[in-house]
């Protein structure tokens, strides 16, 4: 009688073909890689937000949007090039009023020196930096989705 092989914890059966699978492995690390669900039809899991801060500073005020023009948000110190913001950015903004606060996007062609203009759908109210208090700007970004695919079937809904 043959004997049927353990699944260990770096190895899955496909659930759509039964295929053995390897999950993705870290060296020096105890905990793998793939992350186990079922994702549905398009086999994606959502990525996880996560905000790395790239400006903090008490010199940004705020602009309303009008009819004819965006949101802005100026810094009298100009320093919005030097810290590498760039155009269609996601961002997000906390302010100590909270008045602002809140996720924006930066318009395409909507960095300069002293202003960062958001998107047309952003809204924002008008704010001197002396009422805005201390204001953090961080990039918003994703956790990639780390999962094997099945390499047999290619389905992401295995388990």
């Amino acid at each position: 009688m043959k004997s049927v092989p353990t699944l260990s914890s770096l190895t899955y059966r496909c659930k759509i073909c039964g295929w053995l699978c390897t999950k993705k492995t870290v060296p020096d690390l105890t905990r793998t890689k793939t992350k186990k669900g079922n994702y549905g039809s398009n086999a994606t899991p959502t990525p996880a937000a996560w905000h790395d801060e790239q400006y903090e500073a008490t010199t940004l005020s705020f602009v309303a949007e009008t009819s004819s023009a965006p949101a802005k948000i100026n810094d009298s110190a100009n320093k919005f090039a030097d810290k590498h913001f760039r155009s269609e950015q996601p961002i997000k903004v906390e302010t100590t009023s909270g008045t602002n606060d809140g996720t924006y996007t930066i318009a395409a062609r909507g960095v300069s020196r002293g202003t960062l203009t958001l998107s047309d759908s952003d809204s924002l109210t008008t704010e001197n930096a002396a009422t805005a208090g201390t204001v953090t700007i961080s990039d918003v970004r994703y956790e990639p989705n780390i999962t094997t695919y099945c390499p047999f079937c290619g389905s992401g809904n295995s388990r």
